[in-house]
């Protein structure tokens, strides 16, 4: 009676090991063709999101350095005497140096009598096309 027993438990063992060796062969082609997809897709996505963000803070430092001009010529227009203010062309900024790929305007206007609106507009050019920012400020003669 004994060797009978013995028999299905040495086919159970048997099972077990051709189970264990299938398992352990390692991946196939096609399982290491999709990983390498996945990872490919994943790299493209993160790489243009760095693109974009590094063009975003571009962006972003452009019209902060604008604002600044802007603010700047503003600030000195506001110590010119009210007779003084009159319309700048659009030029490249001379002053202060190092800003060469931007450009202002000051656009005075008298919407009231003794009243007058000064603009300064400051533009530079981007990928798309010419940008700008716009400050105004009212100065009064009386």
């Amino acid at each position: 009676m004994a060797p009978a027993r013995m028999a299905p438990a040495r086919a159970e063992v048997h099972r077990r090991r051709q189970g264990t060796d299938r398992s352990a062969r390692g991946f196939t082609l096609l399982e290491v063709m999709l990983a390498l997809v996945l990872m490919a897709t994943g790299t493209v996505a993160v790489v243009e999101l760095l693109q974009r963000a590094q063009a975003g803070v571009h962006d972003g430092e452009n019209v902060l350095i604008a604002s600044y001009l802007a603010q700047r010529r503003l600030e000195e227009l506001r110590n010119t005497a009210y007779g003084s203010l009159t319309n700048e062309v659009r030029a490249a900024i001379a002053t202060p140096s190092g800003y060469t790929r931007f450009d202002r305007a000051v656009t005075v206007t008298t919407p009231w009598t003794n009243l007058k609106q000064v603009v300064v507009t400051v533009y530079w050019h981007e990928a798309g096309g010419e940008t700008s920012v716009s400050l105004q400020t009212y100065r009064s003669g009386v």
